[in-house]
């Protein structure tokens, strides 16, 4: 098991922060743009359609990120009366949080890829350059942790938010109050993720699109580093 408090564990987590609230901002950004798109002003008349991290950081789903790996932000507020198709758009609100942290994600690489051919062609003489190549590569990779967790079905999540969607409406009472209980089935996912390999086994396709979005970049880079 990985200390948690080693040097070389706390490096990655401070390292980590800058591109952890830039993903969770450049989420909500994303969520609030497309809720205005499909109709509904709420996330809009409440702030949240900004680049401002404070307007979305929850300081809780924050800390969490930075040690387990996964977090979240602050509840948007939506008001789904505004949706022309219910279904369709609810569906399309919650998967454009994901779908912004996929192309955040993409993004970033371009700008760690040629960072980190530089550190390699300097080799181990440029620190500097190795710890900005690894913030970059931070950005880059917890954006795709952040899209596969906010469609697990856990309650509160936009996975949770797309199956009460399409479940029978007499269940929709039992499953909101399971909503209530989040924080606990949260706690548990923690320590279940802790005691198996069900976090590699969730989150593995977040290490196959960086490694395709780092081999994307790569073959233009090459060429000119």
């Amino acid at each position: 098991m990985i200390d948690l408090f080693s040097p070389t564990a706390l490096i990655g987590m401070l390292i980590s922060i800058p591109g952890i609230i830039f993903a969770f901002t450049a989420k909500g950004f994303g969520q609030a743009l497309v809720s205005k798109w499909l109709g509904d002003p709420t996330p809009e008349n409440n702030g949240r359609l900004t680049m401002n991290p404070i307007n979305h950081i929850d300081w809780i789903g924050l800390a969490c990120m930075i040690i387990f790996h996964f977090g979240w932000t602050k509840p948007m507020p939506t008001n789904s009366t505004y949706y022309k198709h219910y279904k369709r758009d609810t569906v399309l609100y919650c998967l454009s949080g994901s779908l912004t942290l996929v192309a955040t994600s993409f993004l970033i690489s371009m700008i760690y890829v040629p960072l980190n051919l530089l550190y390699l062609k300097n080799g181990a003489e440029s620190q500097v350059l190795y710890y900005i190549s690894l913030l970059f590569y931070y950005a880059q990779y917890y954006p795709l942790i952040l899209a596969i967790f906010y469609l697990l079905p856990l309650p509160g999540l936009d996975g949770y938010k797309i199956i009460t969607t399409f479940t029978p409406y007499k269940w929709n009472s039992f499953l909101y109050k399971v909503e209530r209980y989040s924080i606990f089935v949260y706690l548990g996912f923690i320590i279940l993720m802790r005691l198996t390999n069900l976090g590699e086994i969730i989150f593995y396709p977040a290490s196959l699109l960086s490694s395709l979005f780092t081999t994307i970049w790569t073959i233009p880079f090459s060429a000119i580093i």
